[in-house]
């Protein structure tokens, strides 16, 4: 087991080290999810993973996203409310329309449409289609999975490809014994909020965590960039590991339907962030801030870039909150009323 992990390993620092070489944006993420993904499609070879190592990378992932919650950044967050609840209902009327264009095109029952095309919580889907007994999970894992490789391959590209992050933060970085400890207290409250079922919580653990820091005035050190690196890997692999080559087979009838509804959502998402970094901010904050990935995966990418990590993070966690609270309960009331009409009929 041990040679699989490391072989596993091998391979995602291969992917890291052949897009550097290349040049091509995010390196660590993009190259070990793509080759790690290529290698278990096309490869006969056994690669697994353990969640540990992408419980470890988010932990990463939220303390740098934590260190840039300070108190003027929180206070600055109240001014882009109205455009969270502006560019959710957006997304909202986007997502039932694309629904039931899915549902007519790819013959699925309208409940099973709707959770796969859910904009973003890939985590909360799932689960709430396995809670729901009558939505087919295997079509909706596999939706979201190819909405979440596409989002993180394009994405990159995307924001690369228009100059205009944050002035690089020139703070000392250091590896220390107090770094390392905090990364232990993190990787702890991160277990504490998985077991009271706060979402993406080796996440978001660490980030309220180190951002009650900053806000107490207590000192934290800077996350050395090399760490960071480490994080995508471990992340990257996992994400790359997702889609499997069986699934795949059997779903060959639905990648049309499934990419074409990712090019719907992430071109709206193009076009309202074009708009927003000429009046409010610059692009990269303002796309990886809109489009509908997951909050590690898009936190992690503007911790990388330099973007504006609390403004992203902010716009992710209002959306997933949006998701729980507003398109969830909906796609139940769609699953119960077309259950209800199948029984009169």
């Amino acid at each position: 087991m041990i040679f699989l992990f490391l072989r596993t390993i091998a391979i995602g620092l291969f992917g890291a080290v052949i897009f550097t070489v290349i040049g091509l944006p995010l390196p660590w993420l993009l190259g070990s999810m793509i080759v790690t993904l290529l290698f278990q499609l096309k490869s006969s070879w056994k690669i697994v993973w353990d969640s540990t190592f992408r419980n470890i990378g988010l932990v990463i992932a939220g303390y740098t996203i934590g260190y840039a919650f300070t108190l003027e950044a929180l206070q600055d967050m109240v001014n882009y409310f109205p455009m969270m609840i502006i560019i959710n209902i957006i997304f909202l009327l986007l997502f039932i329309g694309v629904s039931f264009a899915v549902s007519k095109w790819a013959r699925l029952d309208i409940g099973t449409a709707m959770a796969c095309c859910a904009p973003g919580g890939l985590q909360q889907v799932i689960v709430f289609a396995e809670e729901q007994k009558t939505l087919n999970i295997t079509v909706v894992t596999f939706y979201q999975v190819i909405r979440l490789l596409a989002i993180i391959t394009l994405v990159p590209f995307i924001v690369s490809s228009n100059n205009g992050g944050a002035a690089p933060d020139n703070t000392t970085e250091s590896y220390s014994l107090i770094l390392f400890g905090l990364l232990i207290l993190c990787y702890i409250v991160g277990m504490a909020c998985k077991l009271i079922k706060v979402p993406t919580a080796y996440l978001l653990g660490p980030v309220f965590f180190i951002m009650i820091c900053n806000l107490l005035s207590i000192q934290v050190p800077r996350m050395p960039e090399n760490l960071l690196h480490v994080a995508q890997l471990f992340i990257g692999i996992y994400v790359g590991l997702l889609l499997e080559r069986d699934k795949l087979r059997k779903m060959k009838s639905h990648i049309v339907y499934a990419v074409g509804s990712c090019v719907i959502l992430i071109s709206v998402a193009f076009l309202i962030s074009e708009w927003m970094a000429h009046y409010f901010m610059d692009f990269a904050t303002s796309f990886l801030s809109v489009v509908p990935g997951g909050v590690d995966q898009m936190g992690i990418i503007a911790a990388s870039i330099q973007a504006e990590v609390t403004v992203v993070t902010s716009f992710q966690l209002f959306r997933i909150l949006f998701l729980s609270i507003i398109i969830i309960p909906f796609v139940k009331y769609m699953v119960r009323r077309d259950q209800m009409k199948k029984v009169r009929e």
